[in-house]
């Protein structure tokens, strides 16, 4: 969501519902868990080399595959503020497992570039920002491409100022 707050640009990218994360964490549990036990179950020391790294693979994806769903479930939460008052930006990330609070003032930053992504529905705009030591933040929730032109405007001009 990107809104105009008293001249403040905000950004921000909420965390998943509550119920698509438990069913995150269900799922990342469940293929975690359940998916290598019959590996593990019946593997043992007698079988020919070639069997164990099989089974090793097939213990090894399904725990890796797991463990993306449950860090999915613990996503953070972002915000970006684009403050004209102070003359900087603030990253804002909160989590259960990560929370950090960064600054950087305009004059680090590059004006945010227009982006047309292709989907099922047709194309859409992406406005990709670059901040420094992270990777691009990418706003997407537009109507078209002329509003994510005003805003990529918006924004220019703002770190412009600085």
């Amino acid at each position: 969501m990107l809104i105009d707050d008293r001249q403040t640009i905000i950004f921000s990218q909420r965390r998943l519902p509550l119920p698509l994360r438990l069913f995150s964490m269900v799922l990342g549990l469940g293929i975690a868990i359940i998916v290598p036990a019959p590996f593990i179950i019946h593997a043992d020391w007698g079988t020919p080399s070639p069997g164990l790294l099989l089974a090793a693979l097939c213990i090894v994806f399904p725990v890796i595959v797991g463990s993306f769903f449950v860090l999915l479930a613990f996503a953070s939460s972002t915000e970006l503020r684009l403050d004209p008052a102070t003359g900087c930006a603030t990253r804002m990330m909160r989590g259960p497992l990560l929370r950090r609070h960064e600054t950087y003032p305009f004059s680090a930053l590059q004006p945010p570039t227009l982006i047309m992504r292709d989907s099922e529905d047709g194309p859409f705009p992406v406005l990709r920002m670059r901040l420094p030591r992270w990777p691009a933040v990418e706003m997407s929730d537009f109507s078209g491409r002329s509003e994510a032109e005003e805003w990529q405007n918006r924004i220019t001009k703002l770190l412009a100022r600085a």
